[in-house]
């Protein structure tokens, strides 16, 4: 039952993908949502390849169509492991759980829909540089507050801060910043080059993501309308034994890797490298009296397995129930459990990652292709799909924090590896 208040005014600092839908929902709630961005975004922007959590969002927000028109359809993922060996995870094992596919985006396009429908639902977007200070409650805590400044470019909200501020950020995290909150930091420290590319072999099935594993690290073939993306993920300190710069580095990585240079041997880059930080980090506080983080503002994980525009948007989509079916004197609990959902999603998305790196899921798909010829019949056929659902649930979104699956799997990669050595087939 929603309890909100017409009145509610809620100021949103940051318009990505997390920013706007949470200013989308809001404001079809009839909340005075305001959300502010300088509108500096590089002009490529990580993170293309969606999962099917994603589509129960758009859907929610009434932009499938939309997407659907902008992006391409994606059937699924395949991990090429080795030049001779891959696995393939169709989404179509998901039935039941989730929808059946996904999409890959140019990010920049999908992110200027979101912005739209969040601007058609009703929110207000005020471009500007947000001026943020420190402010202090009654009972000594320090809190963000929107500068006078900032404040004065809402001139009906006469001076008054909102009744609600949310860090949308980013990985600027700006209320952290300047709060001087601290965050546990996770181990990798890699860096990820990546561009668009023509007269490249596009991945079959039509639309299906791929990752291959590298000698240190591991790339993405991701398949637009226009054009391949194309990326690795590797430590910064040996990158640099592939070139000077990210585009010597991109090149040589791409010309060394045997699958990736057969895909792309007459490849023709249309865009600039652009380069980001992968890291992992997940904030020890997230709200306090007034103000509340959305999206990577509070915590991502490695983008292996495309969870990042996923935690952004479901979580904008976790708080704004929080906001609205919670009258703000139930804030401080409704955003405590709002953010242990959030914790919870982070750790299992990282778990879930880590197991790819390790290779026991390599190893694992190994043994079980092996004990199937050994056994053929019903029984391994009925296993095999019951643990492929699982696996695909876990990696579409669904299932990532189910219980039973995160049990199954952790029981499976410890006990079910025969005659393979997870080492072997590791992300390092």
């Amino acid at each position: 039952m929603k309890i909100l208040q017409k009145s509610l005014r809620v100021g949103i600092v940051g318009a990505g993908p997390a920013g706007a839908t949470l200013a989308a929902l809001l404001a079809k709630e009839g909340v005075d949502a305001v959300f502010f961005d300088d509108g500096k975004r590089p002009d490529m922007v990580v993170g293309e390849s969606l999962i099917p959590r994603l589509v129960t969002v758009f859907r929610k927000l009434g932009i499938e169509d939309d997407v659907a028109k902008l992006g391409t359809h994606k059937p699924g993922v395949t991990w090429i492991f080795d030049e001779n060996d891959a696995l393939e995870l169709s989404f179509e094992a998901m039935r039941g759980v989730l929808p059946t596919y996904a999409y890959n985006v140019p990010r920049r396009p999908f992110d200027d829909l979101v912005h739209e429908t969040a601007l058609k639902a009703g929110a207000r977007f005020i471009p500007c540089s947000v001026k943020l200070e420190v402010g202090q409650t009654e009972r000594g805590e320090k809190v963000p507050r929107l500068a006078a400044e900032t404040l004065a470019l809402v001139p009906d909200w006469k001076g008054q801060q909102p009744d609600l501020l949310v860090d949308a950020s980013g990985r600027r995290r700006l209320f952290a910043k300047l709060l001087g909150l601290t965050a546990k930091i996770g181990k990798r420290k890699d860096i990820s080059h990546f561009a668009h590319y023509e007269n490249c072999t596009m991945p079959t099935p039509a639309g299906q993501a791929i990752i291959t594993r590298l000698k240190h690290g591991w790339s993405w073939r991701i398949p637009l309308k226009h054009a391949l993306s194309v990326g690795v993920v590797v430590d910064k300190d040996y990158a640099k034994q592939y070139g000077s710069n990210a585009e010597e580095q991109l090149e040589a990585m791409i010309a060394q890797n045997k699958p990736l240079a057969e895909a792309c041997p007459n490849r023709k880059r249309i865009t600039p490298v652009t380069t980001y930080a992968n890291y992992q980090l997940i904030s020890d506080q997230g709200h306090g009296d007034g103000w509340v983080a959305v999206g990577d503002s509070f915590g991502f994980v490695d983008p292996m397995l495309s969870p990042g525009l996923c935690m952004a948007m479901t979580s904008a989509e976790q708080l704004a129930e929080a906001i609205v079916q919670n009258g703000s004197s139930q804030w401080d609990k409704a955003f405590s459990s709002y953010l242990d959902w959030f914790r919870e999603q982070l750790k299992a998305w990282q778990e879930l990652v880590d197991i790819f790196y390790g290779g026991q899921i390599f190893a694992l798909q190994r043994t079980g292709t092996e004990m199937s010829r050994r056994f053929p019949g019903k029984i391994s056929v009925i296993m095999q799909r019951h643990f492929e659902k699982n696996i695909s649930g876990m990696a579409g979104g669904g299932l990532t924090t189910n219980a039973y699956s995160r049990n199954l799997l952790r029981f499976m990669t410890r006990y079910g590896i025969y005659g393979h050595e997870p080492a072997d087939f590791a992300v390092v």
